[in-house]
């Protein structure tokens, strides 16, 4: 299965409204699942960056992006997406942007906050290596030196690394199945537990494919970060990483609660939303440090452009991320390389670009990319059937890329 092909989005509406307002990968392969080479990474040129401004673009550049938003989002409203939000930081400026409706027909506005499915996966990464940073865990021990789990016997398991689980090169199998899946429609407002959840992952004695992105990887990460840390994941995560610097509207579900404006997902892929979390408390709360993030499209793209300008972790660690373990992904970050995978635009290749796609909850599609050259990040949410939203948001990502450098 590629890393990025999961689905995208389907179902715009009719009506656009468009709103801006102010607001190199390492081309060396490391050997898959081993250590990278953190002194080479450390000298990694350009890190940190200058801080993201929360100045307005210039009038003509976002004038730019929001042509660039209607355009392809009056083609694909044909196609069945609903409506999209949009966000651009860099050193020198920032717009956002929104175009369409949610799933009940309400005109988005550039701060409605969207579920980001396996975007998560990159806050739960920042969070695993700053505490390896720290001195507090070892990369290269065996997740069972830190936790108890069935997934982790010796029976079914030869020693998976926390390595392994950051670059999705464990071969656990993945914990989302046809009856976890019938189990979170039965109960759309039941809080789901990560060992609840992970319960669900079949019990096989042979190896899994080792470079599958399972998304038992990352809980048994968040796991971690509570067993290491002693004050739970969603405590860690919000005091290490996500308190302040604009990250107000990122939010661990089901331990919080999303704030209005909210975006209704779409309802195409039997999905029944309950109001309160995105796009249920079922399904946000079985995701967890996997999927479970949701966020406004601002504060992704500032995220984004933190984690991967080195204002988060140190530029050794920082570096580390987005150097390829297996040929498009990271400890946590999907590299695209000169040929985008899977339904990435062709036109995504060859920037160096890294980031992260959320298409594995229903309902909403996501994509965060970066181009560390330009010190660029790109954030778009949608609200659209996923068949749709896997082609169509990275062509907005793609636009929104052409629309900076026209």
């Amino acid at each position: 299965m590629s890393r990025v092909s999961a689905s995208l989005l389907a179902a715009f509406g009719a009506a656009l409204l468009l709103t801006a307002c102010t607001t190199a990968t390492d081309d060396a392969m490391a050997t898959r699942g081993q250590p990278v080479d953190t002194q080479q990474a450390a000298g990694s040129p350009g890190l940190p960056w200058p801080p993201p401004s929360t100045s307005a673009l210039p009038r003509p550049r976002a004038l730019a992006l929001q042509s660039a938003v209607q355009r392809v989002a009056a083609v694909a409203a044909s196609a069945g997406m609903r409506g999209v939000t949009a966000a651009v930081v860099t050193p020198q400026g920032s717009w956002t942007g929104a175009a369409g409706v949610d799933g009940d027909g309400a005109p988005l506005v550039p701060e409605s906050m969207m579920g980001v499915a396996e975007i998560t996966n990159t806050v739960t990464a920042a969070e695993v290596l700053l505490l390896a940073q720290d001195g507090r865990i070892d990369l290269d021990a065996a997740l069972s030196t830190y936790l108890a789990s069935p997934l982790l016997t010796p029976l079914l398991n030869r020693g998976t690394t926390v390595r392994q689980a950051l670059s999705h090169t464990s071969g656990l199998p993945d914990y989302v199945t046809t009856d976890l899946l019938t189990a979170l429609r039965a109960d759309p407002t039941r809080s789901w537990n990560a060992e609840q959840a992970l319960s669900y992952a079949p019990i096989v004695t042979h190896p899994h494919f080792p470079d599958s992105d399972s998304m038992s990887d990352y809980l048994l990460l968040g796991l971690l970060v509570g067993q290491v840390t002693g004050v739970g994941y969603t405590t860690a995560v919000q005091r290490d990483l996500l308190s302040g610097n604009g990250y107000e509207r990122i939010v661990v579900q089901d331990a919080q609660l999303p704030s209005p404006p909210l975006a209704a997902p779409d309802d195409s892929d039997d999905l029944v939303p309950d109001g309160h979390f995105l796009p249920n408390r079922a399904i946000a709360s079985a995701g967890g440090s996997a999927t479970g993030i949701a966020a406004d499209a601002t504060a992704l793209a500032r995220w984004g452009y933190r984690l991967y300008g080195g204002l988060v972790l140190s530029p050794g660690r920082t570096a580390e991320m987005s150097t390829p373990v297996t040929d498009r992904y990271g400890l946590g970050t999907l590299v695209v390389g000169d040929s985008p995978p899977g339904d990435l635009d062709y036109r995504l290749g060859g920037l160096g670009a890294i980031g992260q796609a959320g298409f594995r909850i229903p309902g909403y599609q996501a994509l965060l990319l970066v181009v560390p050259h330009d010190q660029l990040s790109v954030a778009v949410l949608t609200v659209a059937p996923r068949a749709v939203g896997t082609i169509e948001t990275p062509i907005i990502v793609a636009d929104l890329i052409d629309a900076l450098h026209s």
